[in-house]
């Protein structure tokens, strides 16, 4: 009897690893594109599967700065990653990040986003952002998060900027810290971050025009994604529409990219009609491994995979693409390039 429940066992034991599917699918085709070889890698994520997330990196957990994918995928226990969003040239990513439901930067309005619900839902869409400070008398209209500061503008800057304000102009800054405002400075130096707390701070030449907030006031800050898509647990920019509605509508330009008919190696990502997440990575700039492609052959190969909506992330050299481990693409720089954010499937 104890030698048929021990067989039983091992043979649920193996049933269980036979039929076990694995929720991130990586593999590697070469196709050919108007007679081109074309090195094209895939992650297929099932986001029915509620334990699997798709979380954003930055580089040392830091707005500004460079770091590997690989690196960053290591340090976070991914299953994968891919390059992410664009960036600035001291490494300052452009646009929409949400990480952990929390707004890091505003969104800009001309491409649209990447977005995970709270109830795992992927969505990609045009999406606005608005933010206020809210004092009982006054409503403070936050022009820009956690970047650099424009003339005559509202900017909240949080921890994760770094450790002070980096303005070294004239500027009238409120410090929050539990809702509260705790300081007021008129500087033309840095201003030091709270931790567990906020900055507002305006460069104007005229510092008392803009005393409307006393030491002591309560504030909240108040966050509206227009349209209302739900909450959202982790967001960020693209490059610019592929699909939309199951129709390719790559465009000869994008903002970021410019011109988009030259092949290159390209990051891109989409939802299929069945919640699976697609990332691709193509291989580029290498004559006979990998041509590279251009931004409407992206959306074909999209379209190919039953996406209904794709967009662009950066590409170029920076296209890699991380799985168990290990960089499994061929960057056209031949090694690693560092970036300054990246996407995670955990």
């Amino acid at each position: 009897m104890l030698f048929i429940i021990k067989l039983l066992v091992i043979i649920n034991i193996i049933m269980n690893i036979i039929s076990f599917q694995q929720p991130v699918d990586y593999y590697k085709e070469q196709i050919k594109i108007n007679n081109r070889n074309q090195q094209v890698h895939t992650l297929v994520i099932d986001m029915d599967n509620r334990q699997l997330s798709i979380v954003n990196a930055l580089s040392f957990g830091k707005i500004y700065g460079f770091e590997e994918t690989s690196k960053m995928v290591k340090k976070n226990k991914a299953i994968a990653g891919v390059n992410g969003m664009f960036y600035s040239t001291y490494g300052h990513h452009i646009g929409l990040l949400v990480s952990n439901k929390q707004l890091i930067t505003k969104a800009y309005s001309k491409t649209p986003i990447f977005a995970i619900l709270d109830d795992n839902t992927p969505y990609i869409g045009d999406v606005n952002t608005e933010v206020s400070i809210l004092a009982s008398n006054n409503i403070i209209k936050v022009a820009v998060m956690n970047d650099e500061a424009p003339e005559e503008t509202w900017v909240l800057y949080k921890s994760i900027y770094g450790n002070t304000t980096r303005i070294t102009r004239k500027s009238i800054n409120y410090i929050i810290e539990d809702n509260n405002v705790i300081n007021k400075i008129v500087s033309e130096e840095p201003v030091d971050i709270p931790e567990n707390g906020y900055v507002i701070s305006r460069v104007t030449n005229e510092p008392d025009k803009y005393n409307i907030l006393d030491i002591g006031d309560n504030v909240n800050i108040e966050i509206k994604y227009i349209p209302d898509i739900g909450v959202i647990k982790e967001a960020f920019q693209s490059g610019g529409w592929l699909v939309k509605n199951g129709h390719n509508i790559a465009k000869n330009n994008e903002v970021f990219i410019g011109n988009t008919n030259i092949p290159n190696p390209r990051t891109i990502i989409g939802i299929t009609y069945d919640n699976k997440v697609i990332i691709k990575v193509i291989d580029g700039r290498q004559l006979g491994y990998s041509y590279g492609i251009s931004g409407k052959e992206a959306g074909d190969i999209m379209i190919e995979e039953k996406c209904k909506e794709a967009i662009y992330l950066d590409g170029g050299a920076s296209s890699t693409m991380v799985f168990e481990g290990k960089v499994v693409n061929s960057p056209s720089n031949k090694i690693e390039r560092k970036v300054a954010h990246s996407i995670l499937i955990k």
